[in-house]
Parts: C-alpha cells; sequence; structure tokens
C-alpha cells in the first residue's frame, strides 16, 4: 500500500511514497482544489455536488459537472495514478487504495489532547505542528476560509493551554491575556520598561486592527507598572496613554461623563508637551462624546478653530480626528448645504486667524460639499485648490482625500484616465498617512468605480479586500466601497457577494437616518435585483434610491436612478423581454 503526505498548512504539497509530485505537474488550479477539498473533509469523502458548489458556486450544474471532470482528469495526471481520485456512487473518495496522511489531522489530533487537558506539557510540540496558516495561496478561495478560521484558532487555543505567551503575543499582538501574562513577568524580572513597551504595543495592535482600546485589568496593570516601587515618574506620554486607555474604557461602558473627563486631561497634557499623536487620539474620543451628546459641529468648530489660532500647525491633528464624523455631517440628513455654509465659517475663522493650513483644510472641505451638490464644475475648482494647498501646508490625508474626490468629479464627467492618475497619487498619499484606515477604503472604493469592465473591476476588488484585511477600516468611510464593491459584485454574476456588501453598507447606513448613503444603499440593491433578473423589483429599488437621492437635493444621482428606471422600463416593453 502506497503512503501519500499531503502538506496542507503553510503551502500545499503531495508526496507519494517520500516523492513530491512537482509543482508544475498541476496542469490546473482546479485539479489542486479538488484534492486539498477532499484532503480537508472527513474521511477525505465529499459527494461531487458539494464538490461543484465550493468550486464553482455561481455555474449551472452542467457547466459544473464539465469543470468537475477536467480537474479530476488532470488531477489524475499530476499524480500518475488514476485511482488517486475514485468516484463512489456519486461521493468522491481521495486515495482509497493509500495510506494517506495530512499535516492538519496530526496538528488537530495533537492539539486535541492539549485542550483536553490530557498532554499539556506537550502544547509546544503541538504548536510546532503548525506549520502556517492553511493554504496561504488559497487566501481568497471561499472554501477556504471556515477551515482555515478554525485551525488559526484552534492553534492560538493550545498557545494559550501552554501559556506560551511570547509565541501568542507574536500571532497574535491583540490579545490581552498574552499582553498582560507579559508585562506581569517584566514587572516581576524588574524589567518596567519592558512592560511598558509591552503595554504600548498592544495598544496600538488594538487601536489599528480592532479600533477598541485594552480592558479594564489591562489598563489597571499598566498604571501598577507606572507606579512600580522606586521607579521614576511616569513621562507626560506614559500618563497620556493611561488616560486615553481609561477614557477608552469608559466610552464602552457608555460612561461619557467619565470618557470626556479622561480625555480632556490627557489632550491638555499632549497639548502641553507637544505630543501629536495623543493628541489626534485625545480628540477623537472627545469628538465622539460630542457626537454622543448632539454637538460634535460646536466641538469641531471650537477645536478647529483654538489650533488656528495658536499657530502651532495642530489644524491638520485636529481636522484628521474628525475625518469619519464630518463624513456623518457630510452624508447626514442636514445636507451638504449645511456642510457648505460649515466650510464657508471655518474658512472666514482662518482668515482672521491667518492660517494657511486652516484654510486649506476648509476649502476642501467646501468642494466636497459642491461635489456632494453635484455641482461639479465649482466642486473641482476648490478641490483643486485643495490639493495644491495641502500639498504646501503638509496635509497629507487633506491631499489625498481633495484627490480622491477630484477622481470622483472625473468620473461623473466620464475623465476615466484622469480619475485613475488622481487614484494612484491619492493612494500614494494615504499609505503615507496616519488616517490610513480611513482614507485607503475611500480610495478603494472609487478605484473600484473606475475600472474599466467588471473583470478588471473585480481584480481590484479582490486586491483591496487582500489589503482592507490587514487594518481595520473605519465604517462611515466605508460606505463607498461597499456600495462600489456589491454593484461590481452584481455585474460580475457574484451575487452572494453582492448581497453581503449590501447588508453591511445597509447596516451602516442605518445610522444616519436619511441621506445619501439610503439612496446609494437602494441603488446596489438595483443593480442586484437588475443581476437576477428581477426587473419590477430593480426598477422600484433605483426608483426608491432617485427619491432618497432627491430628498437630500443631490439632482445628479436622482437623475442617473431615474434613467436606469426608465432603461429597464423600456427593456420590459419589448416583445422578447415579455415572451423570453
Amino acid at each position: 500500500m502506497s503512503t501519500v503526505a499531503i502538506q496542507l498548512l503553510g503551502r500545499f504539497t503531495v508526496a507519494v511514497d517520500g516523492v513530491p509530485i512537482p509543482g508544475d505537474a498541476w496542469r490546473s488550479r482546479r485539479a489542486t482544489d479538488v484534492v486539498k477539498l477532499l484532503a480537508l473533509a472527513a474521511a477525505r469523502r465529499m459527494h461531487r455536488t458539494q464538490v461543484m458548489e465550493a468550486l464553482w458556486p455561481e455555474s449551472d450544474p452542467e457547466a459544473s459537472g464539465t469543470n468537475l471532470r477536467k480537474a479530476l482528469h488532470f488531477a489524475r495526471i499530476a499524480t500518475g495514478d488514476e485511482r488517486s481520485i475514485v468516484n463512489e456512487h456519486g461521493v468522491l473518495v481521495l486515495w482509497p487504495d493509500a495510506r494517506v496522511e495530512t499535516d492538519v489531522e496530526r496538528f488537530e489530533a495533537a492539539a486535541q489532547r492539549v485542550l483536553e487537558g490530557r498532554e499539556e506539557a506537550a502544547s509546544a510540540r503541538a504548536a510546532d505542528l503548525y506549520g502556517g496558516d492553511l493554504l496561504p495561496d488559497d487566501r481568497y478561495e471561499s472554501w477556504a476560509a471556515e477551515p482555515r478560521g478554525r485551525l488559526h484558532r484552534r492553534y492560538l487555543d493550545a498557545l494559550r493551554a501552554g501559556a506560551l505567551w511570547d509565541r501568542l503575543a507574536e500571532e497574535d499582538p491583540t490579545d490581552e491575556q498574552a499582553a498582560r501574562a507579559l508585562m506581569r513577568d517584566h514587572l516581576d524580572a524588574g524589567e518596567r520598561r519592558e512592560a511598558i513597551r509591552r503595554f504600548e504595543r498592544l495598544r496600538e495592535a488594538l487601536r489599528d486592527h480592532l479600533g477598541v482600546g485594552p480592558d479594564p485589568a489591562t489598563v489597571a496593570l499598566y498604571e501598577d507598572v507606572l507606579a512600580a516601587e522606586g521607579a521614576p515618574q511616569p513621562s507626560e506620554a506614559e500618563r497620556t496613554h493611561a488616560l486615553l486607555a481609561w477614557a477608552l474604557v469608559h466610552m464602552n461602558r457608555g460612561d461619557i461623563a467619565e470618557a470626556e473627563r479622561a480625555a480632556e486631561e490627557a489632550r491638555a497634557i499632549a497639548l502641553d508637551a507637544s505630543l501629536g499623536r495623543e493628541l489626534g487620539e485625545a480628540a477623537v474620543i472627545l469628538a465622539e462624546v460630542a457626537m454622543a451628546q448632539g454637538r460634535w459641529r460646536e466641538r469641531f468648530a471650537e477645536e478647529l478653530a483654538e489650533s488656528m489660532r495658536m499657530r502651532a500647525k495642530m489644524e491638520p491633528i485636529v481636522y484628521d480626528a474628525h475625518l469619519c464624523f464630518a463624513e456623518y455631517f457630510l452624508y447626514g440628513p442636514e445636507g451638504h448645504d449645511a456642510a457648505a455654509e460649515f466650510a464657508r465659517q471655518m474658512m472666514e475663522i482662518a482668515e482672521d486667524a491667518g492660517s494657511a493650513t486652516g484654510a486649506a483644510l476648509a476649502l476642501l472641505m467646501l468642494g466636497e460639499a459642491e461635489l456632494l451638490a453635484g455641482h461639479l464644475a465649482e466642486a473641482e475648482e476648490h478641490l483643486k485648490g485643495a490639493a495644491e494647498a495641502n500639498d504646501r501646508e503638509r496635509c497629507i490625508s487633506g491631499a489625498a482625500l481633495a484627490r480622491q474626490r477630484l477622481a470622483e468629479a472625473a468620473l461623473s464627467r466620464g475623465r476615466r484616465y484622469e480619475a485613475n492618475r488622481l487614484l494612484s497619487r491619492a493612494r500614494s498619499l494615504a499609505h503615507r498617512s496616519d488616517l490610513a484606515t480611513h482614507l485607503m477604503v475611500r480610495v478603494f472604493g472609487t478605484m473600484i468605480q473606475a475600472a474599466e469592465d467588471p473583470k478588471k473591476a473585480m481584480s481590484v476588488l479582490r486586491g483591496a479586500e487582500h489589503e482592507l484585511s490587514q487594518m481595520h477600516a473605519c465604517e462611515p468611510c466605508s460606505m463607498g466601497y461597499l456600495t462600489s464593491a456589491a454593484a461590481a459584485s452584481a455585474r460580475a454574476g457574484e451575487l452572494d457577494r453582492a448581497r453581503s456588501f449590501i447588508a453591511e453598507a445597509a447596516r451602516i447606513a442605518g445610522t444616519w437616518q436619511g441621506g445619501l448613503w439610503t439612496g446609494a444603499v437602494w441603488e446596489a440593491r438595483g443593480i442586484l435585483r437588475q443581476a437576477e433578473g428581477e426587473v419590477d423589483q430593480a426598477r422600484a429599488m433605483f426608483r426608491e434610491a432617485a427619491q432618497a437621492f432627491a430628498r437630500t437635493g443631490n439632482q445628479s444621482d436622482a437623475a442617473r436612478c431615474l434613467e436606469a428606471a426608465a432603461g429597464l422600463s423600456e427593456e420590459s416593453a419589448r416583445p422578447e423581454a415579455r415572451h423570453g
């Protein structure tokens, strides 16, 4: 009996009796996919219809059957064995006549023994069997997502069971249990500075990857580290970090007053010590507090005006902190007219204060409001001025956002080449900005719209998903991306993906209580229904979108949706449409 060894963790390889199958022997990607699916299945058996649904979810049964037969043919050629995959009454079986071993099975068996408490001392050995994430070259295959996540969680559980804190923190920098254990170890060893660094790494990882702060137990331990006997007085940055962490704890508890108190104290220290990043974090928390209290507009105006009068180039920090809240304001029920008036007020304050930086940011706000109103000529004039002014003042986020908005205007005029040129520059700037999690998702949303055909749009979308998976993208800033991704997926025939994007967009749009994004979600639904062949429903949804856009004064988007609905009416009126 032959022995077949299959590696799935970290990479994919197959060896028969110790001889690896060369990579170039697999002449079809789907041939390897069938082997991978069966290797992961229970008893390495799976019904052929399940394989077809996993690999060709959007194809009809006849086409899927043809594709499967081709994949099986090439898999048998690659393995040199006609019985490497056998069809037993519709059930595909992987190497039924051989002894098959997979690294996944070895790892899972070892991890299970550790987690059941039978071999706690063997947790390191079990963890060593995890050779990396499952099938990293198939990161975007939906059929691999569930087992990949399950195996990674099992790996983290094994590390946790064996108290392998260093490895756990390396694998998951947001794991607070690991961070606290390592902080205690450093503190017990008299390594106070290392304990502080460990907290800082955790705090940054939680902010960047999850958009949250440490939990109360971690913050309390950090304060113990700062107050350790014989330790020097904590620095302004260390005190600020503790206050910011407590402010987030209070926000999560719904204690708005305490969150505001801690954030105000952190802001005051950051201002005195010229701690720009910490000042920005405090401003974000205070903006959330103001939003919860219904006074965000007043707070933003006060902070921006104060920063302009200080003549200390703090305006970009304040603007960056309020960026996604400004998105709420722009797209909310008050509409772009109120946003334009607010921008003009900020320009007057900037002129009185002699703040070129404040004027650059106010000009950007005005250009955005005019773009959303459909005033393309005025919007382009102000956005071009804003791009140049933000470049001069070295406001990276403002320069990136101005170009992303200019790309939207170019697309509205049918200038695809110009839009892509602007987006290339915007993407480069966004990468360098402290607001990458806000700006990159906006740039990707417009890049999807700028793609020349559905195939290119899906290529852009796949790249965007990969890059955005490495960060915690801001929800309000994600709306353009979600609706663009939904439309692109629907037009490419990937209907399940379109539904998923629409569901997420609808959830976020629900927090606006009206406004432009309500119309955008209805438009995406119309495109999906059109792709599904539901002409009457699509027409109704396009009209609903037009009404939502019109209520905010956005007549250009309303006209586009009405045109789409009229086009469907003409299509359904044709004899061939009525009679199939």
